[in-house]
């Protein structure tokens, strides 16, 4: 080869690749993920210079007449937006709020939506009697996979690793119960356990159990990894799935190692929820929003609100509270809580959702998209 040649070569051999494109940024749970983080780190198109000039695009109905029907929080993927709608549950475009498909759920309401895989799973309950469904579609069209009735009345449900798992309601027996997403197949039950805050961090669950005490198991087997005597329940996790945020009638905030139980801080405070990002935690605490550092739980910052606070959301650089019922939304600097534009109707009841550059908030009535 001549030396020409060679060195041609060499500088093609040298030169950069196309850049890896960026994570979506999607919102596919409630919480954002299995892990309810309530955090979307890949958002990059609202941030702090360009929130201020968003504006109200579309709303949409998200329930019926009947009284049984209760509007649910959006999710979004797939350039879909998926959400409980008069009847039953619909994809639409996120741009337009025009609708590309609708399920009928015949006399139901929605519990929860979640995507994974290219699978929307729906939990539902009858408008009469006791009895709950898990059902799948095919995300793209809406097509149905799968359905099955359940034993009891269920009240959450997350996928992660493939599996569908539901918890069910506080006042009856209690049960975890796992599917194969893919297929609707049970994987596992555990009679007497209830997650009070079903979430998965990094593929174990959090259960409470009849009685006395706490463990942990795979979402995968329902194995137990450790148990505890503490009375725990799950508030939140963190995005790398290493942490539980816990909390108990008698303990505050806690974080405990996923992976073995082994207290890493705990603290006085007893939010219901938290947001976590990396290096931060973000709970309400009757009407403002508090920001504590991951590593110790001490307190960083905290803003007021003008109603009682909700769960707040963290997408991108910006950090966005709920409050009351039609109370102004607060949006604020994630790092600092400097404010921002915010001032949008919200409500303490449904967290927003943020994801490619847009807003979406609802009231259990209407859904309505900024951007």
């Amino acid at each position: 080869m001549n030396l020409f040649l060679t060195a041609a070569l060499a500088a093609t051999l040298s030169l950069p690749g196309p850049p890896t494109p960026a994570p979506a940024s999607e919102w596919s749970q409630t919480g954002y993920g299995p892990g309810a983080t309530y955090y979307n780190p890949h958002e990059r198109r609202l941030t702090p210079a360009s929130v201020a000039d968003i504006s109200k695009r579309w709303d949409i109905p998200t329930h019926a007449a009947p009284e049984c029907e209760i509007g649910r929080e959006p999710i979004v993927g797939g350039d879909h937006l998926y959400t409980s709608d008069p009847g039953g549950v619909g994809a639409y475009d996120p741009a337009t709020g025009k609708r590309r498909w609708h399920a009928d759920l015949h006399g139901r309401g929605v519990m929860r939506i979640a995507m994974s895989d290219g699978i929307l799973a729906v939990l539902s309950y009858a408008c009469t009697g006791q009895r709950n469904f898990l059902t799948a579609y095919r995300a793209s069209s809406g097509s149905r996979l799968w359905e099955l009735p359940l034993g009891a009345p269920s009240q959450d449900m997350i996928i992660d690793q493939g599996v569908v798992v539901v918890d069910v309601r506080p006042d009856f027996g209690a049960s975890t119960i796992a599917h194969r997403l893919a297929t609707g197949a049970r994987l596992w039950r555990l009679g007497g356990t209830r997650a009070d805050g079903l979430l998965s961090a990094g593929g174990r669950l959090l259960l409470r159990q009849e009685g006395q005490g706490s463990r942990a198991v795979l979402i995968t087997t329902g194995a137990t990894i450790w148990e505890t005597k503490e009375n725990w329940y799950a508030v939140g996790s963190d995005p790398a799935g290493t942490r539980f945020y816990v909390s108990s009638h008698n303990v505050g905030l806690t974080a405990v190692d996923a992976a073995d139980g082994r207290k890493i801080w705990e603290s006085t405070w007893h939010p219901s929820g938290v947001t976590a990002d990396e290096r931060h935690l973000y709970f309400p605490w009757n009407h403002s929003i508090y920001c504590v550092d991951a590593g110790n739980g001490r307190k960083l910052w905290s803003v007021p609100l003008e109603d009682g606070a909700g769960q707040p959301v963290r997408a991108g650089a910006l950090l966005y509270s709920p409050a009351g019922i039609g109370a102004k939304l607060s949006i604020v600097e994630a790092e600092t809580g400097k404010p921002r534009k915010g001032g949008m109707p919200s409500d303490e009841s449904h967290p927003p959702v943020v994801a490619d550059g847009r807003l979406f908030l609802t009231d259990g009535d209407r859904l309505r998209a900024y951007f």
